[in-house]
């Protein structure tokens, strides 16, 4: 078993641990199921079917089965995505108004609505991972892309690192380079800035 394995079978303890006792099991189940089959390879059910389909071969699962070519497939997502909607009550309809969604391109629409530099660049952050985590499954973001996605805001970026560590609760990697992920408080403001930005999840 590599590192990068182990690592995210970690991550995934934890995860759970946030879980409500009744859910944890089948929720442990299922995500180092998903993280065992990336690993190796393998694609889920629905994905080999969707390979079928382009080499020409056909595709015999039910029409009422199979997702959309345009718009979120609910079922398609990482599971790690899905145990977070679960646990935050966060909807496939909220994701569809903050990205525009094709296949598995995610491109954002979002708008913030607060005029504050040091506010606009933590929201940022915590949708920058909400993009990442939609197509890889990992809720993370890279500190340069913030960066320039706030000057192309025009956002005033001279305490760039003194607003991350004021908000250090929300981040996991801070101290090293690389990607930074985000901690459950993190994960909880990313849910309460989607309901905030896209609205309940049924559509009030």
């Amino acid at each position: 078993m590599d590192a990068a394995l182990k690592a995210e079978i970690q991550e995934i303890i934890e995860l759970v641990k946030t879980v409500p006792e009744s859910l944890q099991l089948r929720t442990l189940e299922l995500l180092l199921q998903d993280a065992l089959n990336r690993a190796e390879g393998k694609k889920p059910k629905k994905e080999r079917e969707s390979d079928k389909e382009e080499a020409g071969e056909p595709n015999t699962t039910p029409l009422a089965g199979r997702g959309t070519t345009s718009g979120l497939d609910a079922s398609k997502l990482p599971m790690r995505v899905k145990a977070f909607m679960k646990k935050h009550s966060v909807t496939a309809q909220q994701l569809e108004r903050l990205f525009h969604i094709e296949g598995k391109e995610y491109a954002p629409i979002w708008e913030l609505t607060t005029t504050k530099f040091a506010a606009a660049q933590i929201q940022t952050s915590l949708l920058q991972s909400l993009q990442r985590a939609l197509a890889s499954g990992e809720f993370s973001f890279d500190r340069d892309e913030v960066r320039t996605q706030c000057k192309d805001r025009g956002d005033d970026t001279a305490n760039f690192n003194v607003n991350f560590k004021n908000r250090k609760n929300y981040f996991s990697g801070l101290d090293k380079d690389g990607l930074v992920s985000l901690t459950d408080e993190g994960m909880k403001a990313l849910a309460a800035l989607v309901t905030e930005l896209a609205g309940t999840g049924d559509g009030k």
